[in-house]
């Protein structure tokens, strides 16, 4: 099948799962540059109780599970407007409430950021997604492979959650 023929995608982290779907379906895999999706999956954070937290290690789980998201997907959607195309972008990550306070969080503002530049973006042919899951194999690349395919051009703005109660 090739959905994704002609397409470029760059995944940033890693999941086979995910790479092998989007292959399978014809899209061609770029390190880095520019590309016409954007996959960002995100490693899950040491699990640490509340009280437990230092400041310093709540900002770096802040930084890392919603800070560095922004700036990737705003990097991408410049790249995209220069280009004069459209993208897709998906965030994959566990869900809020799998891997504690700080993690919850930046999934919980994760969500709104996907909403809002799912609204924000839509005008420029930009489409952002995100899949909570704490599945790593062949559903999450299946779903992944269809978020980021024409066949989901009006799908934008979408938190989803894939077998969370595994």
């Amino acid at each position: 099948m090739g959905w994704l023929a002609g397409k470029s995608a760059r995944i940033v982290g890693d999941c086979p799962a995910i790479a092998k779907a989007l292959e399978a379906r014809g899209a061609r895999l770029v390190a880095d540059g520019a590309s016409d999706i954007l996959v960002h999956v995100a490693a899950p954070p040491a699990v640490k109780p509340a009280h437990e937290l230092s400041h310093d290690e709540w900002r770096a789980a802040l930084d890392a599970g919603l800070d560095q998201r922004f700036l990737l997907a705003k990097e991408f959607a410049i790249a995209s407007r220069e280009a004069g195309k459209g993208g897709a972008l998906l965030y994959v990550g566990a869900p809020e409430q799998a891997l504690g306070s700080d993690h919850a969080a930046a999934a919980g503002a994760l969500g709104n950021l996907t909403k809002t530049l799912g609204v924000e973006w839509a005008r420029d042919g930009i489409r952002v997604n995100t899949i909570l899951t704490s599945q790593v194999g062949e559903t999450l690349g299946n779903l992944a492979a269809y978020l980021v395919s024409d066949y989901a051009a009006y799908v934008t703005g979408a938190v989803m959650g894939v077998g969370l109660d595994d």
